[in-house]
Protein backbone atom coordinates (compact mmCIF):
# COMPACT_ATOMS: atom_id res chain seq x y z
CA UNK A 1 0.00 0.00 0.00
CA UNK A 2 1.01 3.32 -0.18
CA UNK A 3 1.16 6.45 1.78
CA UNK A 4 1.11 10.30 1.04
CA UNK A 5 0.88 12.90 3.38
CA UNK A 6 -0.13 16.54 2.42
CA UNK A 7 -0.87 19.61 4.87
CA UNK A 8 -2.47 17.98 7.66
CA UNK A 9 -4.09 14.97 5.76
CA UNK A 10 -3.14 10.96 4.30
CA UNK A 11 -3.62 9.08 1.83
CA UNK A 12 -4.16 5.55 2.32
CA UNK A 13 -3.75 3.90 -1.42
CA UNK A 14 -4.14 -0.09 -1.05
CA UNK A 15 -1.99 -2.12 -3.37
CA UNK A 16 -4.64 -4.69 -4.06
CA UNK A 17 -6.64 -3.96 -6.19
CA UNK A 18 -9.19 -1.92 -2.96
CA UNK A 19 -9.94 1.68 -2.55
CA UNK A 20 -8.11 4.40 -0.76
CA UNK A 21 -8.99 5.86 1.84
CA UNK A 22 -8.11 9.76 3.28
CA UNK A 23 -8.01 10.03 7.30
CA UNK A 24 -6.80 13.47 8.64
CA UNK A 25 -3.65 13.91 10.13
CA UNK A 26 -3.21 16.77 13.35
CA UNK A 27 -0.12 19.13 12.67
CA UNK A 28 3.01 19.39 14.19
CA UNK A 29 1.85 15.29 16.13
CA UNK A 30 3.07 11.81 15.64
CA UNK A 31 0.56 9.87 14.13
CA UNK A 32 0.11 6.02 13.72
CA UNK A 33 -1.96 4.74 11.36
CA UNK A 34 -3.01 1.20 10.71
CA UNK A 35 -4.01 -0.34 7.94
CA UNK A 36 -5.80 -3.62 6.75
CA UNK A 37 -6.14 -5.13 3.25
CA UNK A 38 -9.51 -4.46 1.87
CA UNK A 39 -11.24 -7.86 2.29
CA UNK A 40 -14.56 -7.23 0.76
CA UNK A 41 -17.81 -8.14 2.07
CA UNK A 42 -18.72 -12.34 3.37
CA UNK A 43 -22.02 -12.84 3.23
CA UNK A 44 -21.93 -14.87 6.95
CA UNK A 45 -20.58 -11.80 8.51
CA UNK A 46 -24.32 -10.03 7.43
CA UNK A 47 -25.70 -12.14 10.14
CA UNK A 48 -24.53 -11.96 14.02
CA UNK A 49 -23.31 -15.18 15.37
CA UNK A 50 -21.33 -15.71 18.72
CA UNK A 51 -21.68 -19.68 17.58
CA UNK A 52 -20.50 -18.79 14.19
CA UNK A 53 -17.56 -16.62 15.67
CA UNK A 54 -16.79 -19.09 17.86
CA UNK A 55 -16.97 -21.80 15.54
CA UNK A 56 -14.40 -19.34 13.45
CA UNK A 57 -11.77 -19.09 16.22
CA UNK A 58 -11.92 -22.97 16.56
CA UNK A 59 -10.67 -23.53 12.96
CA UNK A 60 -8.22 -21.10 13.65
CA UNK A 61 -6.66 -23.14 15.97
CA UNK A 62 -7.01 -26.19 14.18
CA UNK A 63 -9.67 -27.83 17.11
CA UNK A 64 -12.03 -28.96 13.85
CA UNK A 65 -14.37 -30.74 16.17
CA UNK A 66 -15.46 -28.31 18.43
CA UNK A 67 -15.87 -26.20 15.11
CA UNK A 68 -18.33 -28.17 13.64
CA UNK A 69 -20.63 -28.58 16.75
CA UNK A 70 -20.44 -24.73 17.34
CA UNK A 71 -21.25 -24.31 13.43
CA UNK A 72 -24.26 -26.68 13.83
CA UNK A 73 -25.11 -24.29 16.75
CA UNK A 74 -24.88 -21.46 14.34
CA UNK A 75 -26.85 -22.83 11.93
CA UNK A 76 -29.65 -23.86 14.16
CA UNK A 77 -30.32 -20.33 15.50
CA UNK A 78 -30.04 -19.22 11.92
CA UNK A 79 -32.79 -21.08 10.90
CA UNK A 80 -35.02 -20.30 13.67
CA UNK A 81 -34.30 -16.93 12.21
CA UNK A 82 -35.07 -18.07 8.89
CA UNK A 83 -38.87 -19.22 9.68
CA UNK A 84 -39.63 -15.83 10.67
CA UNK A 85 -37.58 -13.74 8.79
CA UNK A 86 -36.92 -15.51 5.72
CA UNK A 87 -34.86 -13.55 2.97
CA UNK A 88 -31.94 -15.05 0.65
CA UNK A 89 -29.00 -13.34 2.29
CA UNK A 90 -29.97 -15.53 5.37
CA UNK A 91 -31.03 -18.79 3.43
CA UNK A 92 -27.41 -18.29 1.77
CA UNK A 93 -25.50 -17.77 5.46
CA UNK A 94 -27.15 -21.04 6.30
CA UNK A 95 -25.48 -22.56 3.15
CA UNK A 96 -22.00 -21.59 4.02
CA UNK A 97 -22.27 -22.32 7.53
CA UNK A 98 -23.07 -25.85 6.76
CA UNK A 99 -20.02 -26.58 4.14
CA UNK A 100 -18.03 -24.94 6.47
CA UNK A 101 -19.52 -27.61 9.21
CA UNK A 102 -18.66 -30.38 6.50
CA UNK A 103 -15.13 -29.35 5.60
CA UNK A 104 -14.40 -29.62 9.49
CA UNK A 105 -15.66 -32.27 10.00
CA UNK A 106 -14.04 -33.88 7.10
CA UNK A 107 -10.77 -32.35 8.59
CA UNK A 108 -11.14 -33.81 11.93
CA UNK A 109 -11.46 -37.02 10.84
CA UNK A 110 -8.47 -36.86 8.46
CA UNK A 111 -5.87 -39.54 8.39
CA UNK A 112 -2.47 -39.35 6.92
CA UNK A 113 -1.74 -42.78 5.55
CA UNK A 114 1.36 -41.71 4.01
CA UNK A 115 3.40 -44.71 3.96
CA UNK A 116 0.92 -47.59 2.80
CA UNK A 117 -0.54 -45.21 -0.39
CA UNK A 118 0.70 -45.29 -3.54
CA UNK A 119 2.37 -41.91 -4.86
CA UNK A 120 -0.51 -41.22 -7.37
CA UNK A 121 -3.01 -41.45 -4.54
CA UNK A 122 -0.37 -39.74 -1.61
CA UNK A 123 -0.05 -36.61 -4.26
CA UNK A 124 -4.11 -36.89 -4.86
CA UNK A 125 -4.22 -36.91 -0.92
CA UNK A 126 -2.40 -33.66 -0.97
CA UNK A 127 -3.74 -32.00 -3.46
CA UNK A 128 -7.40 -32.49 -1.88
CA UNK A 129 -5.97 -31.74 1.53
CA UNK A 130 -3.95 -28.34 0.63
CA UNK A 131 -7.52 -27.33 -1.26
CA UNK A 132 -9.46 -27.95 1.49
CA UNK A 133 -7.06 -26.14 4.05
CA UNK A 134 -6.61 -23.11 1.29
CA UNK A 135 -10.57 -22.62 1.84
CA UNK A 136 -10.44 -22.75 5.66
CA UNK A 137 -7.59 -20.16 5.05
CA UNK A 138 -9.44 -18.00 3.19
CA UNK A 139 -12.89 -18.52 5.44
CA UNK A 140 -11.13 -17.48 8.77
CA UNK A 141 -9.18 -14.57 7.45
CA UNK A 142 -12.61 -12.96 5.77
CA UNK A 143 -14.03 -13.72 9.40
CA UNK A 144 -11.16 -12.36 11.52
CA UNK A 145 -9.28 -10.22 9.07
CA UNK A 146 -6.34 -11.88 10.12
CA UNK A 147 -4.38 -14.82 8.26
CA UNK A 148 -3.67 -17.81 11.16
CA UNK A 149 -0.04 -18.88 11.06
CA UNK A 150 -0.70 -22.39 11.88
CA UNK A 151 -3.38 -22.78 8.76
CA UNK A 152 -1.46 -21.06 6.61
CA UNK A 153 1.57 -23.60 6.99
CA UNK A 154 -0.56 -26.41 7.06
CA UNK A 155 -1.88 -25.32 3.23
CA UNK A 156 1.35 -24.43 1.64
CA UNK A 157 3.10 -27.97 3.24
CA UNK A 158 0.18 -29.74 1.46
CA UNK A 159 0.49 -27.96 -1.70
CA UNK A 160 4.19 -28.08 -2.40
CA UNK A 161 4.04 -31.69 -1.30
CA UNK A 162 1.77 -31.88 -4.26
CA UNK A 163 4.44 -30.10 -6.30
CA UNK A 164 7.15 -32.54 -5.03
CA UNK A 165 5.13 -35.50 -6.20
CA UNK A 166 3.66 -34.49 -9.43
CA UNK A 167 4.65 -36.77 -12.02
CA UNK A 168 7.04 -34.80 -14.32
CA UNK A 169 6.07 -36.56 -17.38
CA UNK A 170 2.73 -35.22 -17.44
CA UNK A 171 2.30 -31.91 -18.27
CA UNK A 172 0.35 -29.46 -16.86
CA UNK A 173 0.54 -32.27 -13.63
CA UNK A 174 1.57 -29.14 -11.24
CA UNK A 175 -0.60 -26.98 -12.51
CA UNK A 176 -3.74 -26.42 -9.57
CA UNK A 177 -1.29 -26.86 -6.65
CA UNK A 178 1.03 -23.73 -8.28
CA UNK A 179 -1.70 -21.69 -8.73
CA UNK A 180 -3.48 -22.67 -5.27
CA UNK A 181 -0.16 -21.63 -3.77
CA UNK A 182 -0.48 -18.28 -6.15
CA UNK A 183 -3.50 -17.86 -4.34
CA UNK A 184 -1.99 -19.25 -0.60
CA UNK A 185 0.45 -16.83 -0.70
CA UNK A 186 -1.26 -13.78 -1.44
CA UNK A 187 -3.00 -14.45 1.20
CA UNK A 188 -0.34 -14.63 3.49
CA UNK A 189 1.23 -11.31 2.30
CA UNK A 190 3.92 -12.72 0.42
CA UNK A 191 2.92 -11.46 -2.81
CA UNK A 192 6.21 -11.33 -5.06
CA UNK A 193 6.17 -14.97 -4.02
CA UNK A 194 2.65 -15.46 -5.67
CA UNK A 195 3.76 -13.51 -8.62
CA UNK A 196 6.45 -16.38 -8.88
CA UNK A 197 4.39 -18.90 -8.32
CA UNK A 198 2.23 -17.84 -11.04
CA UNK A 199 5.12 -17.06 -13.57
CA UNK A 200 5.85 -20.77 -13.43
CA UNK A 201 2.65 -22.21 -15.40
CA UNK A 202 3.27 -21.68 -18.66
CA UNK A 203 0.72 -19.70 -20.94
CA UNK A 204 -0.66 -23.05 -22.47
CA UNK A 205 -1.35 -24.27 -19.28
CA UNK A 206 -3.06 -21.92 -18.42
CA UNK A 207 -5.30 -22.12 -21.40
CA UNK A 208 -6.04 -25.48 -20.22
CA UNK A 209 -10.02 -25.47 -19.24
CA UNK A 210 -9.27 -27.31 -16.73
CA UNK A 211 -6.94 -24.28 -14.79
CA UNK A 212 -9.77 -21.45 -15.28
CA UNK A 213 -11.13 -21.66 -11.55
CA UNK A 214 -7.68 -22.03 -10.04
CA UNK A 215 -6.37 -19.45 -12.24
CA UNK A 216 -9.26 -17.26 -11.08
CA UNK A 217 -8.23 -17.72 -7.83
CA UNK A 218 -5.09 -17.17 -8.20
CA UNK A 219 -5.93 -13.13 -9.87
CA UNK A 220 -8.30 -12.94 -7.18
CA UNK A 221 -5.84 -13.26 -4.90
CA UNK A 222 -3.16 -10.95 -6.43
CA UNK A 223 -6.08 -8.14 -6.39
CA UNK A 224 -6.24 -8.60 -10.49
CA UNK A 225 -10.04 -8.43 -9.78
CA UNK A 226 -11.40 -8.07 -13.50
CA UNK A 227 -9.20 -10.90 -14.96
CA UNK A 228 -10.41 -13.01 -12.17
CA UNK A 229 -14.14 -12.64 -13.35
CA UNK A 230 -13.27 -12.86 -16.75
CA UNK A 231 -11.97 -16.76 -15.86
CA UNK A 232 -14.57 -17.08 -13.40
CA UNK A 233 -17.17 -16.76 -16.23
CA UNK A 234 -15.58 -18.65 -18.30
CA UNK A 235 -15.37 -21.74 -15.56
CA UNK A 236 -19.15 -21.13 -14.97
CA UNK A 237 -20.46 -20.74 -18.65
CA UNK A 238 -18.45 -23.37 -19.96
CA UNK A 239 -19.09 -25.32 -23.14
CA UNK A 240 -20.51 -27.75 -23.53
CA UNK A 241 -23.39 -27.15 -21.66
CA UNK A 242 -23.72 -30.80 -20.23
CA UNK A 243 -20.25 -30.19 -18.31
CA UNK A 244 -21.79 -26.94 -16.37
CA UNK A 245 -21.92 -26.77 -13.00
CA UNK A 246 -24.74 -28.16 -11.29
CA UNK A 247 -27.10 -25.83 -8.84
CA UNK A 248 -25.08 -27.52 -5.79
CA UNK A 249 -21.81 -26.14 -7.02
CA UNK A 250 -22.36 -23.28 -8.32
CA UNK A 251 -23.83 -22.10 -4.55
CA UNK A 252 -20.86 -23.10 -3.20
CA UNK A 253 -18.70 -21.68 -5.74
CA UNK A 254 -20.63 -18.02 -5.57
CA UNK A 255 -20.22 -17.72 -1.58
CA UNK A 256 -16.36 -19.08 -1.91
CA UNK A 257 -14.55 -16.06 -0.06
CA UNK A 258 -12.03 -15.86 -3.04
CA UNK A 259 -14.95 -13.68 -4.39
CA UNK A 260 -15.75 -11.38 -1.24
CA UNK A 261 -13.85 -8.57 -3.30
CA UNK A 262 -16.38 -8.90 -6.02
CA UNK A 263 -19.57 -9.74 -4.29
CA UNK A 264 -21.89 -7.15 -4.92
CA UNK A 265 -20.72 -6.20 -8.09
CA UNK A 266 -23.37 -6.01 -11.20
CA UNK A 267 -21.63 -7.89 -13.52
CA UNK A 268 -20.13 -10.96 -10.62
CA UNK A 269 -24.15 -11.21 -9.31
CA UNK A 270 -25.64 -11.35 -12.76
CA UNK A 271 -23.07 -14.02 -13.43
CA UNK A 272 -24.86 -16.52 -10.63
CA UNK A 273 -28.43 -14.61 -11.06
CA UNK A 274 -29.31 -14.92 -14.48
CA UNK A 275 -28.27 -18.86 -14.28
CA UNK A 276 -31.00 -19.20 -11.41
CA UNK A 277 -29.83 -22.51 -10.52
CA UNK A 278 -27.35 -21.59 -7.28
Amino acid sequence: MALALGAGRAAVAADDGGAGSVVTVESGRITTIEVSPWLGSSLERAFASEAYALAVANDRDEHWSEAAGLYHQAIAEWSSRYRYEPSPELERAIFKADRERQRSQLLAGVQAQRDKLPPATLRGLALERGRIYRTKLMSVRAYTGAVPAGLLARTRHELEEALRLADPTKPGADTEARLLLCATRAAGGDRPAARLELAHVPTSEREDPAALLPLAVCQAALGNLPTALVLLEAHVRRQPVEQRLDAFALRDLYLANDWDRLRGERRFETLFTAIRRY
